[in-house]
């Protein structure tokens, strides 16, 4: 199987995915297409490429860290050009956001549609392989719930869409309907995803499915639902893929990133990008590409890390490996031109017969969604939560991520919230940059703390923080055309 987005045809054919309200079914969903297992084949294609297709506001742009800009780690530039960031960055959201309705909305409704195009529709195919046909409903299934559950935690109640048809007038569902579609998603994915794909990389495994329920498991633990009968869903889940599957962590923390090595085996999934070569595109980069580059380095200084999150960051090679502190024409961030540090995770990496990086951002570089270390982490808070303390295995499993980082065991003893907000603290210095911070403070109901964590140089939030701003507003173009949303 050739790499996922190779399939330039199904790239174009998704293209012209603009809106919510357009009809996503296409020449993908009707009698003549599903008629064979490579008809199939296809269209599951067709789902990954949606993800990225659109290089402005797909998984692979910045936009996608709008609606999260309220954490502690990422701000922008107080300028007029970088609104969309700096709305959320400040807690002043709006439902006219562009970039949080086309990146946290659009994207992954466009991604559910073509799911339920292949959901709804596989049972025409003449299986010669019904095996085969289950891996490819499964690899639907957990690309819907991966999309649903990227919404339901920035939007709250949403609309939940699992038909082929499309409905304009769809009331919203609760928060626990949608979450329960994820589960179903997930479990029947674990069912039937292999444990590996022979030259398939970005194809979800049963280790992805196990680990995306462990991470879906813990945030059920905490706000709004706060189901704290799974947390020891998400301990079992993520023990299972600690103690048995072939992902470990990596020795050195500076490995995980370099195009040379993506795909290693701490990587439990991730999406990946066209190369050069093939989209001949300057978006189709590095996650972020200029966007999250210094202006010293022709940059656009969209997002950076926020000075005060760099000032708390713990010493050692881990913080080397995590902020850009040092630009190509010698300049240290304290002297650029917004005195912030910049993220080092996604600058490695060259495309052949192209320049470095540094002189033309271009390269193939993967997006990492799901890490072995995240694994390990949720594996310690969640067994904590659910026993009510931590034991050796749950201590064991933070210390791993904490010695490649080059600090300390965490102190022996703790309660299981002290430990909790431990493993929590510890996500933030791990996870930097990597989407889990805003949705960790929002489970943890810590969002308030924000305010208080900034440096005189970062932008100051002059408004009360309130649950009220844990869920972004649903876009307003959309409860235009459908009125039940704005309930």
């Amino acid at each position: 199987m050739k790499k996922i987005l190779n399939i330039t045809i199904l790239i174009l054919l998704l293209s012209s995915c603009q809106k919510l309200e357009e009809n996503l079914q296409g020449s993908l969903v009707n009698d003549v297409f599903f008629r064979t297992e490579s008809d199939l084949d296809a269209a599951v294609t067709a789902i990954y490429s949606r993800l990225v297709s659109d290089p402005w506001n797909g998984f692979g742009s910045t936009r996608v860290w709008v609606p999260l800009m309220g954490a502690d780690d990422l701000t922008t530039l107080s300028g007029g050009n970088k609104q969309d960031f700096k709305e959320f960055d400040l807690f002043a959201g709006t439902s006219q956001n562009g970039a949080m309705r086309n990146s946290g909305w659009r994207i992954p409704y466009s991604v559910i549609y073509a799911a339920n195009n292949v959901i709804g529709n596989y049972q025409k195919v003449s299986a010669s392989d019904p095996e085969n046909i289950n891996k490819l409903v499964a690899q639907a299934r957990f690309l819907r719930a991966f999309s649903y559950f990227w919404i339901v935690r920035i939007f709250g109640e949403i609309p939940l869409i699992t038909t082929v048809e499309m409905d304009y007038n769809v009331d919203k569902s609760p928060v626990k309907d949608v979450y329960d579609l994820i589960i179903a998603d997930l479990t029947y994915a674990k069912q039937h995803l292999p444990p590996s794909w022979q030259g398939a990389p970005g194809r979800p495994t049963v280790w992805s499915a196990k680990s995306l329920l462990a991470q879906v498991y813990l945030t059920m633990g905490g706000w709004p639902l706060k189901d704290e009968a799974k947390y020891a869903l998400a301990a079992s889940e993520a023990k299972d893929v600690i103690d048995h599957s072939p992902h470990d962590i990596l020795p050195n923390f500076a490995d995980i990133w370099p195009l040379s090595n993506e795909n290693n085996k701490e990587i439990v999934w991730a999406i990946q990008f066209c190369s050069v070569e093939k989209c001949n595109s300057p978006y189709y980069m590095t996650h972020g590409g200029y966007t999250t580059m210094p202006s010293e380095e022709s940059g656009w200084d969209d997002v950076f890390f926020e000075l005060g999150f760099y000032k708390r960051f713990p010493e050692g090679i881990r913080k080397n490996g995590t902020f850009h502190t040092q630009f190509t024409n010698g300049v240290s961030f304290e002297q650029g031109s917004t005195k912030h540090p910049y993220i080092a995770k996604y600058r490695d990496g060259t495309e052949k017969g192209k320049p470095s990086y540094e002189n033309d951002f271009m390269t193939s570089r993967n997006m990492n969604y799901l890490r072995f270390a995240e694994v390990l982490l949720i594996y310690a808070e969640a067994q904590a939560m659910a026993d009510g303390a931590p034991n050796a295995e749950a201590y064991k499993a933070i210390n791993r991520v904490r010695f490649r980082a080059g600090l300390n065991d965490l102190v022996p003893g703790l309660g299981k919230m002290p430990f909790r907000d431990s493993v929590v603290a510890e996500r933030g210095w791990e996870l930097a940059a990597e989407f889990s911070r805003w949705f960790d403070l929002v489970r943890t109901e810590k969002v308030e703390t924000v305010k208080t964590l900034k440096d005189p140089l970062d932008m100051k939030i002059d408004v009360d923080i309130t649950k009220k701003q844990y869920q972004s507003p649903i876009p307003d173009y959309d409860v235009l055309l459908n009125p039940k949303l704005a309930k």
